[in-house]
């Protein structure tokens, strides 16, 4: 790191937030990323979760090396928050019953499913803890980009189809008033 290796360590001794969360499925054999909340596009991807959580490390420390050389401000670590992270809720037993289910199948836990719902639901971002947890702990998180996205991607959709829809109808009447007009 050269002559700024101690504003580096400085920084990498602060009390980051970490989030570790499970991607969606696909081709890519590196399924779990790690990123830090505060460094924006500080992340790791790997394999494993253990991998990747161990793979920050290496990633705070270039992309604070490449910061600082640039002369770039560096983020301080947020503060932490004033709520708990707890939320006793009264749900119907089938709910919850499906809830669960549903977590079984993405292979996450139900706290971790249902607080990715939530945050999908209120476009928080997925870059932030998903669990607000005060002992730092993050849960596994399904498909990390997937609750942010459906609420868009059904809107986009149902836009799309409208305009098909639209122009669909236009070219019927077209074609109708030109057929009538002897084309």
């Amino acid at each position: 790191m050269g002559q700024r290796a101690p504003a580096a360590e400085r920084f990498l001794k602060l009390p980051y937030h970490i989030v570790l969360v499970r991607d969606a499925e696909g081709d890519d054999e590196r399924r779990w990323t790690a990123r830090v909340q505060e460094l924006p596009g500080c992340e790791a991807r790997e394999r494993t979760s253990e991998e990747a959580a161990r793979a920050i490390s290496h990633a705070m420390e270039e992309w604070l090396d490449a910061a600082l050389q640039r002369g770039a401000d560096i983020p301080e670590p947020r503060h932490a928050s004033t709520h708990s992270g707890r939320l006793l809720l009264r749900i119907p037993q089938d709910l919850h019953s499906e809830m669960a289910r549903r977590a079984e199948i993405e292979d996450v836990s139900l706290n971790g499913y249902i607080t990715s719902l939530l945050a999908g639901t209120v476009g928080w971002p997925q870059t932030g803890d998903p669990s607000a947890a005060s002992d730092g702990s993050t849960p596994e998180s399904p498909a990390a980009a997937a609750p942010a996205r459906p609420r868009f991607l059904s809107v986009a959709l149902m836009a799309n189809i409208v305009v098909v829809i639209a122009a669909g109808i236009a070219a019927v009447v077209l074609l109708v008033g030109a057929l009538q007009n002897g084309w």
